[in-house]
């Protein structure tokens, strides 16, 4: 009889349950896919549906039953920064907060200054990171409600087991840990009026969180084991990138995280000022890579210009445009413009280019702008992490663009390998495997 896991692998804008007989991606199939549950509250303001969510996720498991195909183990990993406050009581304390949601515009300048937090945690100051969030959270008076906080996918275990725990890799995008010492950073934590304990216990992928509630139980028809994976979903990525020493690896999705694999983190003024982070893995691993918002634009093109038009055919008008125009892909205006086609137009003539004259002029431009970008960190990587890259290694969603990657080549001058496209599915079942 066969073994299964099951991924539960949670993007910004769709989730699946995942099912593997073994950590290769030839055995990964998808049993249930839905929609991430961003709710639009009006006026910039978004949350997570979290009980839809949790919902999702017990309706696949019914399907595995149903399909005769009992998990034993289940792993979750999921995008970083938000977090859900809980009460004494653990019930929840407001909405768990869109990291897309505009209540963070402007809030890096009534903090610590960028270039403290980052000389203490080694991650890039970025208005959404959880360091902000809960200072605004603190200053509205919801944080003094709380008595516990859980990252998004150490929430919904907590809501599968009863146990409470955060997983390092979630932790470590928060911009109040320091990725040198891997512990809470004090003087953020005073800064925010908290303690260590605020945040529970800190585990490593690979750790049994137990096993489903009883009245889930019956629910669902079985029960199954929970384990603390790699709940970052791009520490689940590279994990499962299958890159080879000497790659920089790039996880194409919603967003773009290229870098490498470091034993130590870097935390110069030019780490910082070039844009990179120090996010943490298994132990002795730091992804120093950099975030670039990635095919979310191509996304929001295609919604607002040609709704409903296959990405083979927005491929095909990007490759037939001779446009030429390109702008810088890591601004905070590109998050979640209230029109991304306005403000590409922008950008496009701000940097002196003419306006496009039909989608795939945009298109283009979206793609050429994100292999700059590849090229422009991939010079920095060699200059600040002192790396002399062999090749890329693409994997994720974003992999398949066999355009994307023709021009990755090009502006990097390096050869291009397509890794899985279920890269993070497949390193939640890697890191759950055991």
């Amino acid at each position: 009889m066969s073994r299964y896991l099951a991924a539960v692998d949670i993007g910004a804008t769709s989730g699946r349950l995942l099912l593997a007989s073994s950590p290769k991606e030839e055995d990964l199939k998808e049993i249930h896919r839905f929609k991430t549950p961003l709710v639009d509250d009006g006026d910039g303001h978004c949350h997570w549906d979290v009980k839809a969510l949790f919902d999702e996720i017990v309706a696949g498991l019914k399907k595995c039953r149903e399909l005769g195909t009992v998990p034993s183990r289940l792993g979750i990993d999921s995008f970083g920064v938000d977090y859900a406050l809980l009460d004494e009581d653990d019930h929840l304390v407001g909405e768990v907060i869109s990291y897309r949601d505009r209540r963070t515009d402007g809030v890096t300048a009534k903090f610590m200054s960028k270039e403290r937090l980052f000389s203490l945690t080694g991650i890039q100051p970025q208005n959404f990171n959880s360091v902000y969030q809960l200072f605004l959270d603190r200053e509205s008076g919801k944080l003094a409600r709380a008595s516990s906080l859980l990252f998004l996918p150490c929430y919904l275990a907590y809501l599968l087991t009863g146990t409470k725990a955060n997983e390092l890799s979630i932790v470590s995008t928060s911009g109040l840990f320091s990725s040198a010492k891997r512990t809470y950073v004090p003087e953020i934590l005073s800064e925010l009026g908290l303690d260590a304990s605020f945040f529970g216990a800190t585990v490593h992928s690979g750790e049994s969180l137990g096993h489903l509630r009883k009245e889930l139980v019956e629910e669902i028809g079985y029960d199954i084991e929970v384990v603390s994976s790699l709940n970052h979903d791009t520490a689940a990525a590279f994990l499962g990138s299958g890159a080879e020493a000497g790659d920089i690896l790039i996880s194409s999705g919603t967003w773009s995280l290229i870098g490498v694999i470091l034993p130590e983190p870097i935390v110069t003024p030019d780490a910082m000022a070039a844009g990179f982070t120090n996010e943490l893995s298994r132990p002795g691993e730091v992804r120093f890579l950099k975030n670039v918002v990635g095919m979310y634009i191509v996304n929001r093109l295609r919604d607002e210009l040609t709704a409903g038009l296959p990405f083979s055919s927005v491929v095909e008008s990007a490759r037939a445009s001779t446009y030429e125009g390109n702008f810088d892909p890591t601004l905070d205006s590109l998050l979640n413009p209230e029109n991304m086609v306005d403000e590409v137009t922008r950008l496009l003539i701000e940097g002196g280019y003419p306006r496009p004259e039909k989608p795939g002029d945009y298109f283009k431009a979206a793609y050429l702008s994100l292999a700059l970008a590849y090229g422009k960190t991939a010079f920095e990587l060699n200059e600040i992490a002192h790396v002399e890259p062999k090749g890329i290694c693409v994997f994720g969603g974003g992999s398949q663009n066999l355009y994307l990657n023709e021009l990755t080549s090009e502006m990097t001058g390096l050869p291009v390998k397509k890794g899985p496209s279920e890269a993070t599915g497949l390193g939640t079942i890697l890191a759950i495997d055991g």
